[in-house]
């Protein structure tokens, strides 16, 4: 409940304890306007280094989930594994905003980093697919409120202006790591004596490390706020349930579930797509999605989001771009290193230090596009140009993507679509945190957070459609001799293992349909995304939001709210 809302809205009597106090700032208890530079500094240096870390840890899985799932036999049912990552997401996002507003940061972020740990655990001690999804659920729980969290704490303690770069800064480790762990990659997967559960044990070593980097200050700024007097109130659970929007949360989820995964899973069912149960969660989950957007806007008066939210045209104009752009790189890229280990007959480094020139420009980009937009202070001309240009170089991917095709083509058609991508989509990011209140930041993050997490489940789930609906229709057209589909399109070493050359050139040629089909759909979803940007207004990145918060709400107030067993009164310095 807001401070400014009186308790007949949830029900309570009006009757209870009054409370007086001035505005908090929308973190609750971190005010960055009572640090000093080097408290500032050693929070920024911590959000930094597990930054450093955790792309670290993701590089190293990216490079390496293909060879494990090829030890599981289950290459088809790779896209499994980021859809329920980013289902999970999905619904876990505006409860990790709505906890850390009540509980704190500290307290929140440490929950989600033993989720994390735990995670990675699980995955490195699991004996079958089904485990190791098990262990990327937990890991899920844990990555999604790191990662939003993080968000969220770079939004509350940074200008408008320097938000682009900081924004920036905590993906710019990626461009480095791409690098330093595609030189492990062999070691950890393919190479004589190799075990790949190494790797969890590096990710969880990393993974303390990264949660001590981080941790330590937030512990240490959030007490010190508490020794200065600032309490954070207490909730009852109901209170929370209510607040999170429980119903939205599990409507999300299941619409998300039942309509995305059978694109996956209907090759595995009796039938395909014609099978009764696969038909059925298809319709549930669409059905799902109508009972959510009916709750949220008929019943709930928390709405997971708030339509506020969807009226501000910048703000629905960046939200539709980033949706999109993340739709095309989660479909686009889902079976790209394993096409590229078959076509040209690379191994698993080889494969992935081609493909990643898209992942480098993007990175690089995002910084430079942070560090315009403060130089020149406007941010939509980056935009329509990122877009434009993200779009010509997908049309680029399509003869890319055929088996015959140079590397320098492969790389230089990656690059243009990673740089123009990097470009929108940080300049989309700032757009949509920048038009909204300041008391909206953290929800805005957590809207941004569900659609990015829907963009990248409903790629995924794409992706997914396509190799195993498209693809083994490709292979009957295209292979004249016998072969095991199962093995075509479970396992990439045992294809590069194939001696008679013109079955393998037909794979390849199936393999290839399938990329090209793949970027055609994300270059038709570009011009959703093109169209979306005429809705964005221009945005002040001078504006102070801070400040904007402090003269509107800046006052002293009387509260009713039933429950409250204390006095708090919270004077912003």
């Amino acid at each position: 409940m807001s401070h400014s809302q009186s308790p007949e809205v949830m029900g309570a009597p009006a009757e209870g304890f009054t409370q007086v106090r001035t505005t908090a700032p929308i973190s609750r208890i971190l005010d960055p306007s009572r640090w000093s530079r080097k408290e500032y500094m050693f929070l920024i240096v911590g959000v930094l280094v597990q930054a450093f870390i955790y792309s670290f840890e993701v590089n190293i899985m990216y490079n390496c989930v293909g060879h494990i799932v090829n030890v599981f036999n289950a290459t088809s049912l790779t896209s499994i594994l980021p859809t329920i990552l980013q289902i999970l997401s999905a619904a876990l996002v505006p409860f990790y905003s709505k906890v850390s507003d009540v509980f704190g940061r500290a307290q929140s972020l440490t929950f989600a980093m033993i989720f994390y740990i735990i995670g990675y655990i699980i995955q490195g001690t699991s004996n079958s697919f089904l485990q190791y999804a098990i262990g990327q659920i937990s890991y899920g729980i844990g990555s999604t409120g790191m990662l939003t969290l993080t968000q969220v704490l770079i939004a509350d303690t940074t200008s408008l202006l320097n938000r682009g770069i900081v924004f920036s800064l905590w993906d710019l480790p990626s461009a480095a790591n791409i690098f330093i762990t595609g030189t492990m990659t062999n070691a950890l997967t393919i190479n004589d004596g190799a075990n790949w559960r190494n790797i969890y044990i590096i990710t969880s070593c990393l993974s303390a490390v990264g949660a001590i980097a981080v941790l330590t200050p937030l512990w240490y700024l959030q007490r010190k706020a508490k020794n200065q007097g600032i309490i954070l109130e207490r909730r009852s659970i109901g209170w929370l349930l209510h607040e999170f929007d429980v119903v939205g949360a599990l409507l999300i989820t299941l619409a998300m579930s039942l309509s995305l995964l059978p694109m996956i899973l209907a090759r595995s069912f009796e039938g395909n797509w014609q099978n009764p149960k696969i038909l059925g969660m298809f319709c549930t989950g669409i059905v799902c999605y109508g009972l959510l957007i009916f709750w949220e806007v008929k019943y709930t008066n928390r709405p997971i989001m708030p339509m506020r939210i969807w009226t501000n045209r910048t703000c629905f104009g960046g939200l539709v771009v980033m949706f999109f752009m993340t739709v095309m790189a989660g479909m686009n890229w889902q079976y790209y290193t394993v096409y590229l280990m078959v076509s040209r007959n690379l191994d698993l480094q080889q494969a992935i230090m081609l493909e990643r020139g898209y992942q480098v420009a993007y990175l690089v980009f995002q910084t430079i596009t942070g560090m315009l937009m403060k130089r020149f202070k406007i941010l939509r001309p980056f935009i329509w140009v990122g877009i434009i240009v993200h779009t010509i170089g997908i049309g680029l991917m399509i003869p890319a993507r055929a088996p015959d095709s140079s590397d320098f083509f492969v790389v230089i058609s990656q690059t243009i679509v990673g740089a123009a991508g990097g470009m929108a989509n940080i300049a989309a990011s700032v757009a949509v945190t920048g038009c909204v209140d300041r008391k909206d930041i953290a929800i805005t993050v957590g809207v941004t957070q569900i659609m990015g997490s829907f963009g990248s489940a409903f790629g995924a789930a794409l992706g997914g459609g396509v190799w195993t609906q498209y693809l083994p229709i490709r292979l009957r057209a295209r292979v004249t001799g016998p072969y095991d589909e199962d093995m075509v399109m479970n396992n990439s070493y045992k294809i590069q293992a194939i001696e008679d050359a013109l079955t393998k050139s037909q794979i390849i040629e199936a393999y290839s349909d399938s990329q090209k089909l793949m970027s055609i759909i994300a270059l038709s979803l570009a011009i959703f995304a093109c169209i979306s940007t005429l809705f964005m207004q221009h945005v002040d990145l001078t504006k102070d939001q801070n400040a904007e918060e402090l003269e509107v709400e800046g006052k002293e107030e009387i509260i009713d709210e039933p429950g409250t067993t204390y006095n708090e009164k919270k004077v912003v310095a």
